[in-house]
Parts: C-alpha cells; sequence; structure tokens
C-alpha cells in the first residue's frame, strides 16, 4: 500500500505467482491437426480438377513436413527442416521427375532413409453421371508412381530405406457391401491394402510352409528393387487423429481396422528408424583410443 493511499498496491492483491503459466497449458492437438489447418479447406468431390490437386499438393507438404519433424530427433538433418526448407530435391523417374518428399541423407553414405507422401483426398466422381462412387479410382496410378520411385532409388542406392505412407480418411473404410461374394463388396480400404501390399517388403523373403511368420532377411543385396521396404496407410480423421495400417497385415474386409491391427504414431516412427536400423545393422564399430599408448609404430 503506498503512503496516503487507502488501497494496496494492484500487485500486491494479484501476485504473479497466483496464476502460473502451467496452470493454462497449451491444449494438446492430434498429430495431423496441424496438417490438415495449414492445408486449408478441402474442396468438394465435385469441385475443380485444378482446386483438387492443389489441396492434394499443399496437404501433401504439410504431411511430409509432420513426418519429417517426429523423424527429426532421430535424424537430425532430415528434411523438410524445420523451417520447411529442402523439400525441393527431385530424382528423374520414367515419366519426368519425382520429388522426394522426406529424406535423411549422410553426406558419405548417401541417402538413408526417404519416406514418400501419398494422399486419397477425394471419393470418386462421375462428372457424366453427377455421382459419388467409390475410393478407388486412383490406387492403381498411385502404385504405379511408387514403383517407379523405388526403381530409381534402390538401383542406384541398394542400402537405402524406402518407405511408402498412403494418407486417407476412415471414410475409405466404410463403404462396400459386407453381404456381396463379389470383389465388389469390399471396403475400398481393403482394396488399397491388397494393392499396396505388392509393393512392400524389399529385403525381406517370406518362407513358405512353416508355423507364423518366418522370412530370410536379404538386406540391400534384394535384387526386387521395384519393392518399398514398408508400405503403411496412415487412416486419419478430421481432427488429425490417425492411425497407420501396415500392408504387409491381412485387413478387415469391411470397416475400420481395430486400435490393435493398428499403429500409433509414435510406434510407425519406432518402426520406420528399427528398419534403418536392421538395414545398417553391419556398419563395424571401432574401440576407444587408448589415451595411454603413445607408441608412433
Amino acid at each position: 500500500m503506498s503512503e496516503g493511499s487507502l488501497f494496496p498496491e494492484p500487485e500486491a492483491l494479484f501476485p504473479e505467482t497466483l496464476f502460473p503459466e502451467t496452470l493454462f497449458p497449451e491444449p494438446q492437438h492430434e498429430p495431423l491437426w496441424d496438417a490438415l489447418r495449414l492445408a486449408g479447406d478441402k474442396p468438394a468431390a465435385d469441385a475443380d480438377r485444378g482446386e483438387k490437386k492443389n489441396y492434394a499438393q499443399r496437404l501433401s507438404n504439410q504431411l511430409a513436413q509432420t513426418v519429417a519433424d517426429a523423424l527429426r530427433p532421430l535424424y537430425p538433418n532430415i528434411t523438410p527442416t524445420a523451417t520447411g526448407e529442402g523439400q525441393e530435391a527431385t530424382v528423374d523417374v520414367a515419366k519426368g521427375r519425382k520429388r522426394l518428399d522426406v529424406k535423411a541423407l549422410d553426406p558419405t553414405l548417401g541417402l538413408i532413409l526417404c519416406v514418400s507422401i501419398k494422399t486419397y483426398n477425394f471419393q470418386d466422381y462421375s462428372p457424366r453421371s453427377g455421382k459419388l462412387g467409390r475410393w478407388t479410382k486412383n490406387i492403381v496410378r498411385n502404385d504405379h508412381e511408387l514403383r517407379g520411385e523405388a526403381m530409381v532409388l534402390h538401383q542406384r542406392q541398394p542400402y537405402s530405406v524406402l518407405v511408402a505412407v498412403m494418407f486417407e480418411p476412415y471414410a475409405t473404410c466404410d463403404d462396400g457391401d459386407p453381404t456381396k461374394t463379389s470383389d465388389t463388396g469390399k471396403s475400398s480400404f481393403a482394396h488399397h491394402v491388397t494393392t499396396l501390399s505388392k509393393r512392400s517388403g524389399r529385403g525381406k523373403r517370406a518362407v513358405v510352409g512353416v508355423p507364423g511368420k518366418a522370412w530370410v532377411d536379404l538386406g540391400a543385396e534384394d535384387t526386387r528393387y521395384d519393392l518399398f521396404e514398408k508400405v503403411f496407410i496412415g487412416l486419419y480423421e478430421t481432427d488429425g487423429g490417425v492411425r497407420f495400417f501396415d500392408v504387409d497385415e491381412p485387413p478387415p474386409r469391411n470397416g475400420r481396422p481395430t486400435e490393435s491391427q493398428t499403429l500409433s504414431f509414435d510406434d510407425f516412427v519406432t518402426i520406420v528408424h528399427g528398419e534403418v536400423e536392421r538395414r545398417n545393422r553391419f556398419a563395424p564399430t571401432w574401440s576407444d583410443p587408448d589415451d595411454g599408448d603413445d607408441s608412433d609404430s
């Protein structure tokens, strides 16, 4: 209270420690929340093709940033950088050039890890009929693009680990007809898994006829250059929640995979890093120098 004043000073009534910053922590968002928000408003399925293409490119850029940020503690030099730089690197493919979405480079060894980002953003739409269809129209084209990318990178750098992720909304799980026995009865998600499963598995040759899962680890000697080491489908909600499905696993024919059948974002990062460690496990290790040894011989 000031001398001669009837009222105490404001800081005496409301000390700074009464309202610490920790009382109102920053809200915790789902992993893809920022990417979906920064990509902007999503066009309708019947919107102009150019508008949808631009949205797909913006979303892919933001998803690449999100994946790179998650892997950065393990690969400090990964690009895109924390400020978004480094998305311009490209390689030659059959039809032009292909941008490398997420990449970890070693100045001596070259490409260590590359994560290819794909998105399936819009339900199929027929301008002729004006009707919406399934989510299957472009999945074969996506597979062909991945094949070209894998061939170019693995032929040049067979020790590199390639991972592909197809991000798509959970709505791809909700179509199909369980009462139909034909192939069209399965969900679009199930169709995506069976299509992309043919693009996964480089470095491992499955052993048939033994209980459980077994394989021969071929590593970088595997000449199936058109395959990725791992392929995942990232199923996401509009709030940014995401679960990753490994296409090497059998999917449900209809409906959404359970939580136990999918991976969290942290689990996905762990598995990707595990693939890199497994590929490079034969790298030499060296003993520490003996400080007491002064000999020059």
